[in-house]
Protein backbone atom coordinates (compact mmCIF):
# COMPACT_ATOMS: atom_id res chain seq x y z
CA UNK A 1 0.00 0.00 0.00
CA UNK A 2 1.35 3.53 -0.64
CA UNK A 3 0.21 6.77 0.38
CA UNK A 4 -2.05 7.48 -2.36
CA UNK A 5 -3.98 4.56 -1.64
CA UNK A 6 -4.47 5.76 1.63
CA UNK A 7 -5.36 9.00 0.59
CA UNK A 8 -7.82 7.30 -2.06
CA UNK A 9 -9.42 5.17 0.90
CA UNK A 10 -9.89 8.18 3.07
CA UNK A 11 -11.55 10.33 0.52
CA UNK A 12 -13.86 7.68 -0.02
CA UNK A 13 -14.61 6.45 3.55
CA UNK A 14 -14.89 10.30 4.23
CA UNK A 15 -17.60 10.93 1.80
CA UNK A 16 -20.23 8.78 3.37
CA UNK A 17 -20.56 10.78 6.58
CA UNK A 18 -20.75 13.90 5.18
CA UNK A 19 -23.26 12.68 2.53
CA UNK A 20 -25.44 11.82 5.23
CA UNK A 21 -24.70 14.48 7.43
CA UNK A 22 -26.04 16.63 4.74
CA UNK A 23 -29.11 14.46 3.88
CA UNK A 24 -30.32 14.31 7.73
CA UNK A 25 -29.62 17.83 7.60
CA UNK A 26 -27.50 17.83 10.26
CA UNK A 27 -24.80 20.49 10.68
CA UNK A 28 -21.36 19.21 10.53
CA UNK A 29 -18.25 20.85 9.89
CA UNK A 30 -16.82 20.29 6.18
CA UNK A 31 -14.64 22.44 3.89
CA UNK A 32 -17.87 24.55 3.11
CA UNK A 33 -18.61 25.15 5.92
CA UNK A 34 -21.20 24.04 8.79
CA UNK A 35 -24.70 23.56 5.76
CA UNK A 36 -25.96 20.61 4.93
CA UNK A 37 -25.77 21.43 1.39
CA UNK A 38 -21.88 22.31 1.86
CA UNK A 39 -21.32 18.93 3.31
CA UNK A 40 -23.11 17.36 0.41
CA UNK A 41 -20.90 19.33 -1.73
CA UNK A 42 -17.94 18.29 0.35
CA UNK A 43 -19.15 14.68 0.16
CA UNK A 44 -19.28 14.88 -3.67
CA UNK A 45 -15.90 16.39 -3.82
CA UNK A 46 -14.28 13.67 -1.84
CA UNK A 47 -16.01 11.37 -4.18
CA UNK A 48 -14.43 12.85 -7.34
CA UNK A 49 -11.13 13.62 -5.88
CA UNK A 50 -10.92 9.59 -4.78
CA UNK A 51 -11.80 8.70 -8.70
CA UNK A 52 -9.73 11.15 -10.08
CA UNK A 53 -6.68 10.16 -8.34
CA UNK A 54 -7.80 5.75 -8.75
CA UNK A 55 -7.72 6.52 -12.51
CA UNK A 56 -4.72 8.63 -12.70
CA UNK A 57 -2.69 6.28 -10.42
CA UNK A 58 -3.76 2.85 -11.80
CA UNK A 59 -6.19 3.86 -15.01
CA UNK A 60 -9.69 3.71 -15.00
CA UNK A 61 -10.13 0.78 -16.59
CA UNK A 62 -8.68 -1.05 -13.39
CA UNK A 63 -11.41 0.41 -11.31
CA UNK A 64 -13.66 -2.82 -11.82
CA UNK A 65 -11.18 -5.29 -11.11
CA UNK A 66 -10.60 -3.75 -7.23
CA UNK A 67 -12.89 -5.65 -5.50
CA UNK A 68 -12.84 -3.33 -2.19
CA UNK A 69 -12.97 -0.09 -4.69
CA UNK A 70 -15.95 -1.27 -6.01
CA UNK A 71 -17.63 -2.01 -3.13
CA UNK A 72 -16.89 0.97 -1.68
CA UNK A 73 -18.08 3.47 -4.45
CA UNK A 74 -21.48 1.00 -4.79
CA UNK A 75 -22.44 2.05 -1.31
CA UNK A 76 -21.44 5.67 -1.60
CA UNK A 77 -23.13 5.90 -5.02
CA UNK A 78 -26.45 3.94 -3.45
CA UNK A 79 -26.37 6.87 -0.67
CA UNK A 80 -25.89 9.28 -3.44
CA UNK A 81 -29.05 8.14 -5.32
CA UNK A 82 -31.47 6.73 -2.87
CA UNK A 83 -30.09 8.61 0.58
CA UNK A 84 -32.56 11.43 0.46
CA UNK A 85 -35.27 8.81 -0.03
CA UNK A 86 -34.62 7.12 3.05
CA UNK A 87 -34.30 9.93 4.88
CA UNK A 88 -37.56 11.07 4.09
CA UNK A 89 -38.89 7.84 4.53
CA UNK A 90 -37.49 6.60 7.56
CA UNK A 91 -38.49 10.04 9.21
CA UNK A 92 -41.91 9.75 8.06
CA UNK A 93 -42.27 6.63 10.13
CA UNK A 94 -40.42 7.97 13.47
CA UNK A 95 -42.91 10.55 13.35
CA UNK A 96 -45.97 8.53 12.97
CA UNK A 97 -44.32 6.33 16.20
CA UNK A 98 -44.36 9.31 18.21
CA UNK A 99 -47.96 9.94 17.39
Amino acid sequence: MTLIDFIIGALLANAMPHLIFGLTKTHFLGLFGFSPKGNIAYAILQFIICMILFGINYGFKSIMENGYLVGGITVVVLYFIFGKILVTFYGKQENTTKN
